[in-house]
């Protein structure tokens, strides 16, 4: 069941940490929304729209590396997501899917009309000490 909305970019099954895709988690970009769903019996979906996500690390532990996984962290500006981080366990090709999102993001971006102001606390955005921090944050959408 597809439950995100847009075009499918890339959609995998959490790998165990041998790799082996024996879990109840898959996560799916759209050119719109990553969709994180978990679950057999109770299902929980988590939706972040990409404009919403600031930052993507890979993480790799020994093991991971071993097998070929990563672990991608999102922090990003949904309420959602309770503190703002969500993390996507044991993904394989990680670096790949990584350039992958960073490009879906860059474009929702540019297709919703957001900048970085929106994010850092620019003049006309939210910070965490409200609007306008006292700096003027430089446009990163080509980056």
């Amino acid at each position: 069941m597809k439950v995100a909305s847009g075009n499918v970019l890339w959609r995998q099954r959490k790998r165990n940490w041998c790799r082996t895709p024996f879990t109840f988690t898959v996560y799916m970009l759209t050119d719109q929304e990553m969709s994180i769903k978990t679950g057999i019996l109770n299902e929980k979906f988590n939706l972040i729209k990409l404009f919403r996500i600031v930052d993507i690390s890979v993480e790799r532990t020994f093991l991971q590396r071993l097998f070929g996984l990563s672990t991608l962290v999102l922090d990003t500006r949904d309420q959602s997501s309770g503190n703002g981080v969500v993390v996507l366990k044991n993904v394989v090709h990680g670096f790949e899917v990584r350039r992958v999102m960073q490009e879906a993001v860059d474009s929702s971006r540019k297709e919703n009309g957001m900048s970085a102001r929106e994010f850092l606390g620019g003049p006309g955005g939210p910070g965490p000490e409200g609007p306008g921090m006292g700096f003027d944050a430089p446009d990163m959408g080509d980056l």
